[in-house]
């Protein structure tokens, strides 16, 4: 492992308050823009710093008169990103209050009662529920007193209280619960002071240079949430807040790109970029192409934190005019702990996402798509052989090129899981976040650099013969071996791998589970007798298949195989002695 960095640390006797107080003292400064899109059309609304810091401040009092203190959970039930969920953002600073997101894309009442509960909410700030929703919701929380956002006295004066320390929490922000109920994740003070310095050390601003974030994604996502919170500890900060994503979005980033004063950010995923390419092939753009891509070439676009392949690479090099600026990270790391950094030539850039795309580790293919460089010294990152503490190689790191467990470490990361000691003890080891569960490789980059790359994401790695391999890797090869040489269609069928330790101590069994569908399922026998035995020639020494079952291969809502079910499944066949 690399050698420990001391953490950075906010300056002695400080509080998270003065940050805010100071971002706040110019009331004449511009502040917040917020756009609503209807019909077509676009509102605008606008707040000095002056005019959102009276806001916050009656928002922190009308806590304070429900019984909030230091410490008190808040769950934020908003519609849409609306400038009264940032009011009440900063308004917890002002009183120690803590905001607890809800997903109002995704979240049904049960999700949202289940939130409120675990966090131990007793106020619900809401607004665009409707009454019929809020009885709902009222009957399953009847502990839970509602404040509608838009219901309380615009009051000047002071904060409520001395406001929270640098380990209070700061937010909860729930993950997407792909694997089952959410986990809160809890966000200290000091997780978002690093976030903001990582930030500025990332775009080398100086402390009096003029910024503008333009907000598009929802604000219970951790990107919104790290971005918004920079801007309100920032002086001099402007944000532009877009209630939801619409074809409208490029007019209103466009007329912000016009009209910046200095830098202008904005986070977006790869299928913003997907949007913008099927508007231009449909001719339905909002706007003139010469005036967009003017527009998006004085933009920085952070990519992330899913993988950039070639097809968004080239979109956005034809778009904005030189790579895209990938990050990474996740809810636990408060947003980034690694991107494309910002002093490498284009060329250099591109050249780097190449090397990952061709990149091979002991002669088999294992490509890789790059996400930058960690943000030392406030976020560091490694590639680790292993991260279970029970299993050879933990903690031990990868060679340059070779696939392993990505990890960081830094003052960005979350204080713990709400509820669930078990759990925020599983994820840190020895001072390493473990729990990213993605895999990847570094190599030397062009300048000497640490360049990090991405393999795959919610999978593992099949440990054997002293190297790592992603499943995906290995179900990718295997599953063109039911195409190519049975010459079953791909949608016929699912293939999934895991790694199990069925014949040793210390290397995993390629384990195999086959769903056939209907119309495959005649082709059972002929794959059980003779599966194995064709895949062994076929395919890399990595990936040839141990044992082989047939049976479903279980998934959650969005489709992403559940390992750790796949895993306990094929564990109980194998006793049975149901596989081949």
């Amino acid at each position: 492992m690399q050698d420990q960095t001391p953490m950075i640390l906010p300056p002695a006797g400080s509080r998270p308050l003065e940050e805010y107080e100071t971002a706040f003292a110019r009331r004449e400064d511009p502040f917040l823009v917020h756009y609503t899109l209807a019909g077509g059309g676009i509102g605008k609304w606008a707040w000095t710093r002056g005019q959102f810091r009276d806001l916050a401040v009656g928002a922190a009092a009308a806590l304070a008169r429900l019984g909030a203190i230091r410490g008190s959970r808040v769950l934020h039930l908003f519609a849409a990103n609306s400038p009264r969920d940032l009011a009440f953002r900063l308004a917890a600073v002002l009183a120690g209050t803590v905001p607890v997101t809800v997903n109002w894309q995704a979240d049904d009442l049960e999700r949202i009662a289940y939130k409120a509960r675990v966090t131990e909410a007793r106020i619900v700030v809401h607004e665009g529920q409707g009454p019929e929703r809020l009885a709902a919701l009222s009957s399953l929380l009847p502990d839970a007193v509602f404040l509608d956002a838009a219901d309380f006295g615009h009051e000047d004066g002071a904060p409520v209280s001395a406001g929270p320390a640098w380990e209070d929490e700061r937010i909860i922000i729930f993950t997407s619960g792909t694997t089952g109920l959410p986990k809160g994740v809890r966000l200290s003070h000091r997780s978002y002071w690093t976030n903001r310095l990582t930030f500025e050390d990332y775009f080398s601003l100086g402390a009096e240079d003029p910024l503008d974030l333009v907000l598009v994604n929802p604000l219970h996502h951790a990107n919104s949430s790290a971005m918004s919170d920079w801007g309100l500890r920032r002086p001099g900060a402007v944000i532009h807040l877009v209630s939801r994503y619409g074809t409208a979005f490029w007019r209103i980033l466009t007329k912000a790109a016009e009209g910046r004063r200095g830098r202008l950010v904005t986070a977006l995923v790869a299928r913003h970029i997907d949007f913008l390419e099927d508007m231009d092939r449909e001719g339905t753009l909002p706007l003139e192409k010469d005036r967009l891509e003017r527009a998006l070439r004085n933009t920085e676009i952070l990519i992330g934190s899913a993988p950039v392949g070639p097809t968004t690479v080239r979109r956005i090099l034809h778009w904005c005019g030189r790579p895209p600026r990938v990050r990474f990270g996740s809810t636990e790391t408060c947003l980034q702990v690694a991107a494309i950094p910002g002093t490498l030539a284009p060329e250099a850039v591109v050249n780097a996402f190449e090397r990952g795309w061709k990149h091979e580790h002991r002669g088999e293919r294992a490509e890789g798509y790059y996400i930058g460089r960690d943000h030392s010294p406030f976020t560091e990152m490694d590639v680790v052989r292993v991260v279970d503490p029970d299993r050879e190689g933990y903690l031990v790191p990868c060679a340059a090129g070779e696939p392993g467990y990505l990890v960081t470490r830094g003052g960005n990361l979350m204080s713990g899981y709400v509820g669930d000691e078990e759990a925020t003890r599983e994820v840190f080891r020895e001072g390493w976040y473990t729990g990213l569960r993605d895999i990847g490789f570094r190599l030397e980059g062009s300048d000497g650099g640490r360049d990090l790359y991405w393999m795959a994401r919610d999978s593992a790695l099949l440990i054997r013969g002293g190297a790592n391999y992603a499943y995906d890797q290995v179900a990718a090869e295997l599953s063109a071996v039911l195409t190519d040489r049975f010459g079953l269609p791909a949608d016929s069928f699912r293939l999934a791998v895991v790694g199990l330790r069925l014949q040793s101590e210390h290397e995993d069994s390629c384990c195999v589970t086959i769903e056939l569908k209907p119309e495959a399922e005649g082709r059972r026998d002929e794959l059980a007798r003779s599966f194995r035995e064709v895949a062994k020639k076929s395919v890399s020494k990595g990936s040839r298949p141990d044992f082989v079952r047939f049976a479903p291969v279980p998934l959650n809502f969005k489709g992403a195989i559940l390992v750790p079910e796949l895993k306990k499944a094929f564990s109980e066949a194998w006793k049975a002695g149901e596989v081949a």
